[in-house]
């Protein structure tokens, strides 16, 4: 019976402990499908014509652009230490996709659709942003609780 695990990624170093578990745990099994997301925020279409500050900004969102495509690189390296560990390149998929609400909510949308067995979730201890807004483990896992396994790598 397949397993379908979706790893949500960040290119942090809690990111790359939920690649080595997802690794260790379930590397020996041929049947496990994996999807690594990453939810970016898109960079906006500027209109320039002809003004100097607005050609300014269009470098920075030029630099923002490049950003995303180092992104994408390093999803694709984190799909390849998911090969070092015995999966089949062609069971491992990457969606990097534009965040249409927030993130929790864009993790459970993908979950629903997905129909996946399991979610890795990693935290960040002594975020101080956590300590203001629920965090986005918490969220995940009070909606899909019951419903499929989650682990929460630290």
């Amino acid at each position: 019976m397949p397993i379908n695990i979706l790893i949500p990624y960040n290119f942090t170093v809690n990111d790359e402990i939920a690649i080595e578990f997802v690794g260790q745990r379930y590397g020996k099994r041929k049947e496990v499908e994996i999807t690594l997301f990453h939810a970016f925020t898109p960079v906006p279409e500027i209109d320039t014509r002809n003004s100097p500050i607005m050609d300014k900004v269009n470098r920075n969102t030029s630099y923002l652009r490049l950003r995303q495509d180092e992104e994408k690189q390093a999803l694709e390296a984190a799909r390849q230490a998911l090969m070092n560990y015995g999966f089949n390149g062609d069971h491992i998929h990457c969606l990097y996709l534009a965040v249409r609400q927030d993130i929790a909510d864009d993790i459970i949308r993908l979950w629903k659709r997905g129909k996946f067995d399991v979610v890795v979730l990693n935290r960040n201890p002594g975020n101080i942003i956590n300590y203001f807004s629920r965090s986005i483990s918490k969220r995940v896992t009070r909606h899909v609780e019951g419903g499929i396994g989650v682990h929460i790598v630290n």
